[in-house]
């Protein structure tokens, strides 16, 4: 049966959301277990954040750093919610930005280094943010525990009551009691291919809350990055080119080598190419040459140099904001050649960021008790759009995630799981490996990656939904029963690993691909083709995903709206990014 470990909070996601809950929850005085899939405070998306941490200017002031002292908490409200298109929930917005300044203080006091600030943000590194955390956990006792993954929850008496995980290392089960567990485990970017995350985000918090009865919502609102490579093959999936495009410039060309945006309206333009709306614009812009037959053999667009000269791209790509590993790379690679000599490299959109996910309130409670959420796994506070720091939504979320999980914990009488619930699970969770003959799980990986990748794009239209669901249906019952492991042994068995994960993706994919059918408009970062308009009247709802015996049933509910009231009527798509971009608040100041 493997080993029973007894706590009072499990957290799940070994990435800044999940140590900070840790913090939080031990701080409430309950003993604290964080699982990690991979080594500690390595895993997970923070170590590779460029680390903005994103606040009110006035409070930034305040803190000493150079904020803008005119940036008020109602102008970075304002913004937050207008840059989410107005689906965003109110509340949590106030909560983002009345506790963002005392995580920062903390972070201060936890001996973080600031390497500059701007008006509205101070950035720092992704492993110096996870070193400081790591330290903190260890001081206030937190129990810790790597390369554990969880394979589901325990449920008994409709409270969370446990879950079942494995010891990656010798590959034997675990069984946790517990009163209450706070998932923190991410997004879902291993789902596409390519993607700019790391190659543990899988989504299984997701998934677990799901299955176990959670909500999930607004699954169709995904950001990709633009501008990243796309070919060579070795760099496929990079943000190399992102990051120059943003600091150097530089100009964007489809096959027939015209400079496509200039298409657009000019104000739309400049403010999408310099400011955190590009990602949202510039991916619209490149699929939309693609998709009319504009493309490069890789399916995305050209990047060029243009009129910029290469010795600002190489004093920008040697600086401290581009490391000279990724630097000498891109030389290795003929990136950096390609440049200089004013060639196009190929490059397009790819999966960044997922504003949706397990539906929580201003507590980080999910819809079952016992169970929080906390970082880029909930149905957080940005709406359809992100354009503020997801490490400062992790951290808030964090903390109040654990504490409030940690004084549940204190007065909740939760029965220990029933043996038969961790022997389902565990037999669920050994199918694949006692299964010799059948199908990898790498082949069936990438077929549904890059079918994602190109039917779940920035842009979409009905028959490409339906059809994506179908291929998603024929791979849950056909494929995935099929799975086999080539090697029985359990430890380290990264292919064990990959089945497990692939469940978790093809579900989170389907409840994505539902939602983006049923959301008959164009709003944010989810753009139809057949509907291509943001519709106030009908579609200020998010779409709320309940699991019902393993049936997918989508429901509506009306965005939370305490002070910004949205504007009505229907609105051509970039009419409406257009006024997205004009209420953004002077907020004056300096860098």
């Amino acid at each position: 049966m493997g080993r029973v470990i007894a706590t009072d909070v499990l957290v799940v996601g070994g990435g800044g959301a999940g140590f900070r809950a840790a913090i939080g929850a031990r701080e409430a005085g309950v003993r604290v277990l964080l699982l990690s899939k991979g080594p500690l405070a390595r895993c997970g998306a923070t170590p590779m954040a460029g680390a903005d941490f994103t606040l009110d200017g006035q409070s930034l002031h305040k803190l000493g750093f150079p904020g803008a002292p005119t940036d008020t908490y109602e102008k970075f409200f304002n913004d937050i919610v207008t840059q989410g298109y107005y689906l965003n929930n109110q509340k949590l917005v106030e909560q983002y930005i009345r506790t963002a300044p005392a995580r920062l203080k903390e972070l201060l006091d936890w001996g973080i280094k600031v390497l500059f600030s701007e008006e509205r943000a101070i950035f720092t590194s992704g492993i110096a943010l996870m070193d400081a955390l790591l330290r903190q956990a260890k001081s206030v006792g937190v129990e810790l525990f790597e390369d554990t993954m969880l394979f589901d929850l325990a449920m008994q008496e409709g409270k969370t009551a446990g879950a079942l995980g494995l010891d990656i290392r010798t590959g034997e089960f675990i069984q946790f009691k517990t009163k209450a567990v706070v998932m923190a485990t991410g997004g879902w970017h291993k789902a596409f291919w390519p993607n700019t995350g790391m190659r543990d985000l899988s989504g299984e918090g997701i998934a677990m809350a799901h299955r176990a009865g959670a909500d999930i919502g607004n699954m169709e609102f995904i950001t990709f990055c633009c501008n990243v490579l796309l070919s060579p093959p070795v760099w496929r999936g990079s943000i190399a080119t992102y990051i120059l495009s943003l600091l150097c410039g530089g100009e964007l060309t489809n096959n027939a080598g015209e400079t496509f945006l200039k298409k657009y309206d000019p104000y739309t333009v400049e403010k999408g190419t310099t400011m955190e709306w590009n990602k949202g614009f510039i991916s619209f812009a490149s699929m939309k040459e693609v998709r009319e037959g504009q493309g490069t053999p890789n399916g995305g667009v050209y990047y060029g140099r243009g009129q910029v000269p290469w010795e600002t791209f190489e004093r920008i790509a040697t600086s401290t904001i581009f490391p000279n590993w990724k630097y000498k790379a891109m030389n290795l690679v003929g990136l950096g050649r390609m440049l200089k000599e004013n060639k196009p490299v190929e490059v397009g959109p790819a999966v960044e960021y997922f504003e949706g996910g397990i539906v929580v309130n201003e507590k980080l409670e999910t819809t079952i008790e016992g169970l929080y959420a906390a970082g880029e796994c909930t149905l957080g506070p940005f709406g359809a759009n992100r354009v503020c720091s997801a490490i400062t939504e992790m951290l808030v979320h964090g903390a109040e995630a654990g504490r409030n999980a940690g004084e549940y914990a204190k007065k909740a009488k939760v029965p220990w799981p029933e043996p038969q619930a961790f022997q389902r699970l565990q037999e669920t969770a050994e199918q694949p490996l006692l299964r010799q003959k059948g199908l990898r799980p790498a082949q069936v990986r990438r077929q549904v990656q890059e079918t994602a990748h190109r039917q779940l794009g920035p842009i979409r239209k009905q028959e490409e939904l339906s059809d994506f669901i179908a291929f998603l249906d024929r791979v849950i019952k056909e494929e995935l029963p099929q799975l086999a492991i080539l090697s029985p042994s359990r430890i380290y068995n990264k292919e064990w690993i990959d089945a497990i994960e692939l469940r978790n993706m093809v579900h989170l994919l389907q409840t994505a691909a539902i939602s983006a059918m049923l959301r008959t408009e164009s709003r944010g970062v989810h753009y139809r083709e057949d509907y291509p308009y943001t519709d106030n009247d009908n579609w200020l709802q998010e779409s709320i995903v309940k699991c019902e015996e393993g049936i997918l049933k989508v429901f509506r509910r009306p965005a939370a709206i305490t002070t910004l009231s949205p504007p009505q009527g229907r609105v051509p798509f970039l009419e409406m990014m257009k006024k997205m971009m004009e209420a953004r608040s002077d907020i004056g100041g300096h860098h």
